[in-house]
């Protein structure tokens, strides 16, 4: 394992390494963790249809979760085009009714795709609903008991305190900022260090190396482990700081998340050892990176959230590896299993896959 440790002190002895693992971390956090302390309450509109005095109760609680505008639902589109709401909810006529007589109906609701702001009102109401929907049960059709089994709901041994999973230390939309600075900063890391492979061609180590019994295979798995080991400690070191340092929400399911950034690590050095391979120089090497990595974090998500951006970008957006990491991690933060994400976790993993492979017949026919 000569060369794998011997990468290991020359990555760890660089500077501008040590800049990209530690430093730009915290900073990147600090940024996230102090930028979102006032977050804008959610903008729900709602159109209500029943008219009953259950409806009116239940408006009268999802306006605790944000600012409710009772509104058309001839708007609602336009609305959300617009950001003028993040999450639009239709009360059909009847639905108390059938829920006293035992129908399985629910409210019709309507948001941006791929849009997460409205998580928190979303699992509120599930939860709420399914609650009512109890208590209708053994109401057995009678309205009289059915509101009486509400109030000692709302009111009795059953009430439950609903707080906001997007307040303070446990903000999740922090969390999901800081996360996209972790996958543009894993981008520029990875692609520094591969460029250890051209300063070994520049300075001629890469034929000398073949002069002792060290074959090209070797060296390829070993520069390959150097790689992931540091991409992989970074992982590491960054969900120790968000965790026990600035004590971000990492959702019910942190090691969900973790092993998605274990999976994107390897598609980072994958990508970054490409670049390597097929540079003459470190200035083309450089250059590669720029025109790759930047636009990955543009349209990935990771400076701005992609639903602000244009139609035509966010199309765009949909082919770009950095998107799939970032929309994968959101949803498993805001309570997604990793089985609902394994379409993203196969195509980071299959590009990886084409493109070590693409750079291993590089290596291996480089003179």
């Amino acid at each position: 394992m000569t060369i794998y440790l011997t990468n290991l002190k020359r990555l760890f002895k660089n500077k501008i390494n040590l800049l990209f693992i530690i430093v730009l971390p915290i900073i990147f956090m600090i940024i996230a963790f102090s930028g979102s302390n006032g977050t804008e309450a959610l903008k729900i509109a709602v159109v209500d249809k029943d008219k009953t005095a259950f409806s009116n109760k239940l408006i009268e609680n999802i306006k605790t979760k944000g600012t409710v505008i009772l509104d058309n639902e001839e708007n609602i589109q336009n609305s959300l085009v617009n950001n003028d709401i993040d999450y639009a909810i239709v009360i059909p006529k009847g639905f108390i009714m059938d829920i006293i007589n035992g129908k399985d109906v629910s409210l019709e609701s309507y948001e941006v795709k791929e849009g997460n702001a409205a998580m928190s009102i979303k699992l509120y109401l599930d939860g709420y609903l399914n609650n009512i929907k109890k208590i209708a049960s053994v109401s057995k059709g009678s309205e009289e008991e059915f509101y009486k089994g509400i109030k000692y709901y709302e009111e009795g041994s059953y009430k439950v305190q609903y707080e906001s999973v997007d307040k303070g230390e446990g903000n999740k939309s922090k969390t999901s900022a800081a996360l996209g600075f972790i996958v543009l900063n894993m981008l520029f890391l990875t692609t520094s260090t591969t460029n250890m492979l051209i300063k070994d061609k520049e300075k001629n180590l890469f034929t000398r190396y073949f002069t002792t019994p060290l074959t090209r295979g070797r060296y390829i798995v070993e520069n390959l482990l150097s790689f992931l080991t540091i991409s992989v400690f970074q992982v590491i070191l960054f969900f120790s700081f968000m965790k026990y340092l600035f004590k971000f929400n990492l959702g019910d399911t942190p090691f969900s998340i973790l092993g998605l950034f274990m999976i994107f690590a390897v598609f980072t050095v994958s990508l970054g050892l490409f670049i390597a391979t097929h540079s003459n120089d470190l200035r083309q090497s450089g250059a590669i990176s720029a025109l790759i990595n930047i636009p990955f974090a543009m349209l990935g998500g990771c400076f701005w959230p992609r639903e602000i951006m244009p139609s035509f970008l966010k199309r765009v957006s949909e082919f770009i590896p950095t998107t799939w990491i970032n929309v994968a991690s959101s949803e498993v933060l805001y309570g997604e299993s990793l089985a609902y994400v394994m379409n993203y976790i196969l195509l980071l993993l299959g590009i990886s896959v084409v493109l070590l492979l693409l750079s291993v017949r590089k290596l291996r026919n480089n003179d």
